[in-house]
């Protein structure tokens, strides 16, 4: 579409272009709205989110502001966005949970991990990834992983620490 061209790693660019190809093959229709940032746009949306939580609530302070902002945005320098293997896609105005109803999004969950990516952030695994649901944010791990992940239902938090045993 009309939006500025996205970056990624190399193998997550050449996996996300069979993950779309096969999408819009099963009239998935989604856009690929954020991937590779810099240390320094992070820190501008980061900085732009606590600003808008306080000016919505006056009574926090900016810690805390800071604090609920990192439930849906990561500091810069902890963004995954900043290591190239992740992306937002969808088919709305903006990533917003109302995304998680739409075909699109149910289809890129229940195929995602065919093509290397797992849903980042799913809704049973906030308390373990400590970030909202993102029915719109994937990351590529490769395909062995993905799968393995899919086929035990863990979140990535959970599949570092079983393979740290």
């Amino acid at each position: 579409d009309s939006r500025a061209t996205q970056k990624m790693r190399l193998y997550a660019a050449k996996s996300l272009e069979a993950f779309l190809i096969e999408a819009r093959a099963n009239g998935i229709d989604v856009t690929v709205t954020s991937g590779y940032r810099s240390y320094a746009y992070q820190n501008t949306l980061f900085t732009k989110y606590t600003q808008n939580e306080m000016n919505n609530n006056p009574s926090l302070t900016k810690e805390e502001a800071e604090k609920k902002v990192s439930t849906y945005s990561c500091r810069p320098g902890t963004s995954e966005h900043q290591s190239g293997l992740c992306i937002d896609m969808h088919n709305q105005p903006s990533a917003t949970q109302y995304f998680a109803n739409t075909k699109e999004a149910v289809w890129l969950a229940e195929n995602c991990y065919k093509f290397g990516f797992i849903l980042r952030f799913p809704k049973d695994k906030q308390e373990i990834t400590n970030i909202i649901y993102e029915p719109w944010h994937f990351r590529y791990v490769g395909r062995y992983h993905a799968e393995k992940m899919n086929e035990l239902n863990l979140c990535l938090e959970e599949y570092v620490e079983l393979l740290s045993k």
